[in-house]
């Protein structure tokens, strides 16, 4: 089971035995929660595959937004009936990528999709995504995980120190994704130069470099003890109490 998904495993579990759980929906969260991860579960799960899913489409973005020939490609996949499983399972990550033409071409297939059809959108906030579209899907909430759940699993799934899987749960915000980045950080021991951008030109360009960064600075804990434990507060108060990120950003970084 998915670390700290106790709750939504019950609910897909309990869609599943009731019939119910074709059509689509959206999973949404901060990054690295787990939202791709349980996704890719539920859908090897329903194959009954752990290796390969021959009746699943995974749409990423990459680099770039998602175009209306994702979508196409969405449409035809869904034109052929499962033969492995019960259901033909598209996956779009990073749905807030997809072009305004895109999602409403994806609308058209949620408003009647095959009834062996499973969807699923995956996106930090449902605000990204056309009201059009978010009205007709299931939403589906994944909040952070707790930080005696992060360290409780690094100690017992990855060998973890408990003094160092508490410091690494601290940083990781709740995000097992981030808490498993910095461990592959530690042990490559990586050692990176970084500069600070006197500039972002997005909040998604902002969020990664900050989770290297963070990397980087715990990398050296004791060395960058004082700055690192700055850093943390600045993040935490600006994100209490000022809404404008772009405030918070600068906020953090004006040392």
């Amino acid at each position: 089971m998915l670390l700290g998904r106790d709750k939504e495993s019950k609910i897909i579990k309990r869609l599943k035995e009731k019939n119910l759980l074709a059509g689509s929906y959206i999973f949404f969260g901060e990054s690295q929660v787990g939202k791709f991860t349980f996704a890719d579960e539920i859908t090897r799960e329903l194959e009954g595959n752990p290796f390969v899913c021959q009746e699943r489409l995974i749409i990423r973005s990459g680099e770039s937004k998602i175009g209306i020939d994702a979508i196409r490609a969405m449409k035809l996949f869904l034109r052929k009936r499962p033969v492995m499983s019960a259901f033909r399972t598209v996956i779009i990550k990073d749905a807030h990528k997809m072009t305004p033409e895109a999602q409403n071409a994806a609308l058209k297939i949620v408003e009647e999709p095959p009834s062996y059809a499973l969807i699923i959108f995956i996106t930090r906030g449902i605000d990204n995504i056309l009201p059009t579209l978010s009205s007709r899907l299931r939403r589906l909430y994944f909040p952070c995980v707790p930080k005696h759940d992060i360290i409780s699993w690094l100690v017992a799934n990855h060998n973890v120190p408990e003094k160092e899987a508490t410091h690494i749960a601290e940083i990781s915000f709740g995000a097992p994704g981030f808490a498993l980045q910095v461990i592959k950080e530690i042990n490559a021991k990586k050692t990176k130069s970084f500069t600070i951008p006197k500039k972002f030109n997005s909040t998604e360009e902002y969020d990664e470099f900050m989770k290297k960064y963070l990397v980087k600075l715990y990398h050296d804990k004791n060395k960058n003890s004082v700055i690192l434990k700055k850093v943390l507060r600045r993040i935490e108060l600006s994100s209490k109490f000022n809404t404008n990120k772009k405030l918070q950003i600068q906020s953090v970084f004006n040392f």
